[in-house]
């Protein structure tokens, strides 16, 4: 079942703002892990007009994660995304290193300490844990350099973190790519938006049932291929009378035909989603 939600309207940016990104790990840099959330971010980003200016990969070092922060924000970029290092473990260390490069005390933050506590419950409820203990390293993924806002992690435990550096934002989000694209998606993508200026963009919302976004994922990539200005997000919702639900929203810029482009893709992607239900049937 397909159902059409609402059309809203929100601000968005037209001119390529620069963000700089820094990729933390070990294993990006001996071989063991692929860097694709620095591929992944650089498509989003571009898709909502910023531009990644400078990337970089260090290793899981304090000093080294001090010094790269300092020497980005000596560039002043509109906004600061650090990938990696926010887990319960000795060598995540990223928070702490942001802390170091800002004079910023670390700190348990409260709000944070709570999305922990959440996510342990649920686990808790899925019989996964049998009970609840904050461990040291638990309430570790709850320490924030002072000033610092979490993000919610709906897939993971360690929040997402949001700070500012005079006109610079800074976001650190997982290295785990599932959690760093869940933080992204629901809470950094709609303060690019909304920080942006000079345009608006015409969105839809469309939920799907019974079909996974893992099966819709090549249709997606379909529709913006063809629809060119378009951006599309899938939010996987859960499963509700056995059937999977998928929340689908479709960006494009007002002023570039954006109520038309949005209008003719959902169309389009209605007729192709029959199609792949149909496989999926068969």
């Amino acid at each position: 079942m397909l159902e059409l939600l609402s059309v809203v309207m929100v601000g968005i940016g037209l001119g390529k703002l620069v963000v700089e990104v820094i990729n933390v790990g070990n294993e990006l840099l001996d071989g063991r892990t692929l860097n694709s959330n620095l591929q992944w971010m650089g498509g989003r980003f571009s898709e909502l007009g910023y531009v990644i200016g400078r990337a970089v990969i260090i290793r899981d070092d304090l000093r080294e994660i001090a010094s790269a922060v300092r020497e980005a924000l000596r560039r002043k970029p509109r906004w600061l995304v650090i990938s990696g290092g926010l887990g319960p473990t000795h060598d995540d260390m990223t928070l702490e290193g942001v802390a170091k490069a800002l004079g910023r005390r670390m700190k348990v933050n409260t709000e944070a300490l709570e999305m922990v506590v959440e996510h342990y419950e649920k686990r808790m409820a899925e019989k996964v844990i049998e009970r609840i203990e904050l461990t040291r390293e638990r309430i570790k993924m709850a320490i924030l350099p002072e000033g610092a806002k979490p993000l919610r992690n709906r897939i993971g435990t360690a929040p997402g973190v949001l700070l500012k550096s005079n006109s610079t934002k800074i976001v650190c989000l997982p290295g785990v790519p599932r959690e760093m694209q869940d933080i992204f998606n629901n809470e950094l993508i709609p303060m690019l938006i909304k920080e942006s200026k000079g345009g608006k963009i015409v969105m839809k919302h469309v939920e799907v049932e019974g079909v996974l976004e893992s099966s819709m994922a090549p249709l997606l990539v379909e529709v913006m291929q063809v629809f060119k200005g378009l951006y599309v997000k899938s939010n996987p919702k859960g499963v509700e009378d056995g059937k999977s639900i998928v929340s689908v929203d479709f960006m494009a810029d007002e002023r570039k035909g954006g109520e038309k482009l949005v209008n003719e893709a959902v169309n389009y992607f209605n007729e192709r989603l029959k199609e792949l239900k149909r496989r999926e049937e068969v």
